[in-house]
């Protein structure tokens, strides 16, 4: 074979290139496989819990054993979907635990997220909401759907889910901000943390298209109040 025949090096390249197209294809076949989970997420006391009950209750053909429901440890359960098997996990919330969430997200195995808010208490907690769902964001590099659930709507001291949504909006403009700001190395040179877009404090949820981000609104009591709309997102 002459190596210094243009041809010859055509027909090479054209071969290598078929070749990592089709390795290609099938990591990401296998990659898109593997995606069977649905992640519940949210700070502590935000109502995770009660909906994947709601959930497990309405949905699920057999629930895994789940031992405990405290903060520190992961509930699942399985539902049967068009044949197929779908994990359902109730992600604690505690501050400790963030890396693994961060770990979790990378897996390559999230279908679809649930951020749950507590709407009775979202005044005081605004900026954690917002920190936490900028990581869940920030970290969902696949680019999977985020359901953002305004529990327990039920409460008097609720917000409406356009409030919420109009203060996470200002909030994540004020995190792209802080993130955005050079940060003077140690030798010296100029850092950056990443920021989730670069739109900077004029953040709005538009700029978040590919992750295609949707709310719906839900009860602390109410089956029937949101539990649908979850149900039909757990589903898609």
């Amino acid at each position: 074979m002459d190596f210094n025949d243009p041809t010859t090096v055509g027909i090479l390249v054209a071969a290598v290139v078929g070749l990592l197209t089709i390795l290609l294809l099938v990591f990401k076949s296998l990659r898109s496989s593997k995606k069977n989970r649905v992640l519940f997420v949210g700070l502590m006391d935000s109502g995770k819990t009660t909906i994947f009950t709601q959930l497990s209750q309405k949905e699920a053909e057999y629930p895994t054993t789940t031992k405990t429901f405290t903060s520190m440890v992961e509930n699942k359960i399985t539902l049967r979907i068009k044949d197929k098997e779908r994990e359902i996990i109730d992600y604690p919330g505690n501050d400790r635990l963030r890396q693994k969430l961060i770990d979790l997200i990378h897996s390559g195995s999230i279908l679809r997220i649930v951020f749950v808010v507590d709407s009775a208490a979202f005044s005081k907690n605004s900026r954690d909401v917002a920190e936490l769902f900028y990581l869940v964001a920030l970290e969902n590099v696949d680019k999977v759907p985020i359901l953002i659930a305004c529990h327990k709507q039920d409460l008097t001291l609720a917000k409406t889910e356009k409030v919420i949504r109009n203060s996470l909006e200002k909030e994540i403009g004020l995190i792209n901000k802080s993130r955005a700001a050079a940060l003077m190395g140690t030798d010296g040179s100029d850092e950056k943390r990443a920021t989730l877009t670069d739109t900077g404090v004029d953040f709005s949820w538009e700029d978040l298209k590919k992750q295609e981000v949707s709310f719906v609104t839900t009860s602390s009591y109410s089956e029937d109040f949101g539990v649908h709309e979850i149900a039909s997102f757990v589903r898609a």
